[in-house]
């Protein structure tokens, strides 16, 4: 059973029973954690030795075996506690009280948009592994991505039976939320195309969450039909 939204929580990092203590110059884990997904964002996990994580890190070469078992648990500890903020706020935005499930739908959807363009390094991470494939990937769907998507599809359910949005298949419609992130790995791009972004990277994002949303939202006005 995959585990619920209220479950996803932050990982404790792991501590080898009987290990050396530790330099008092070693960052706090927070700034680890900070350092590692900057790491893993612009190198990639397979270009990411632990020697030169270690050495981004600033601490021995050692410290990651040590501290968190391996480079997969450290990852995972990286991606654990960046997720735990979206996490957070997209259940804030589920549970926060409006005028009807339309709204809480718009809500969740700019809530994720907005979440994820605060955390550029986390949806390059993302993207990264998106395009493999493999446990990496499957860690992030199970732990993240299926208790988000099984919290909103009541919602997007009831909507559909409403009529208040287009009967589209689920899966589609959480790969178009999800797909419209890659904005934040694709910076150089989009600079390309003009200079929105780079002026408001929030307002860029509310602005891709509204035109998703306008294709899914029924228009009764216009012709009474979907």
């Amino acid at each position: 059973m995959s585990p619920s939204l209220q479950e996803t929580t932050v990982r404790h990092t792991r501590r080898r029973a009987g290990r050396p203590a530790q330099p008092s110059d070693i960052p706090a884990d927070e700034e680890i954690l900070n350092r590692g997904l900057t790491a893993f964002a612009e190198l990639g996990y397979d270009r990411a030795s632990v020697r030169e994580l270690a050495r981004r890190l600033k601490v021995s070469h050692n410290f990651i075996n040590d501290r968190y078992g391996s480079k997969d648990e450290f990852w995972r500890a990286v991606i654990d506690r960046a997720l735990a903020a979206q996490v957070s706020a997209l259940r804030t935005a589920l549970s926060v009280e409006a005028a009807d499930d339309l709204a809480r739908l718009r809500g969740f959807v700019h809530a994720f948009h907005q979440a994820n363009v605060a955390a550029p390094d986390l949806r390059r991470i993302l993207q990264y592994e998106s395009m493999r494939g493999g446990p990496r990937l499957e860690y992030v769907f199970q732990h993240y991505l299926v208790p988000v998507r099984e919290a909103v599809a009541p919602l997007v359910h009831g909507l559909i039976e409403r009529g208040k949005i287009r009967p589209l298949p689920l899966d589609v419609m959480v790969y178009a939320v999800v797909a419209m992130n890659s904005v934040n790995a694709e910076v150089p791009f989009v600079s390309l195309l003009g200079d929105t972004f780079a002026a408001d990277p929030s307002a860029f994002a509310g602005m891709l969450s509204d035109i998703l949303l306008e294709g899914l939202i029924v228009d009764t006005a216009r012709n009474g039909s979907i």
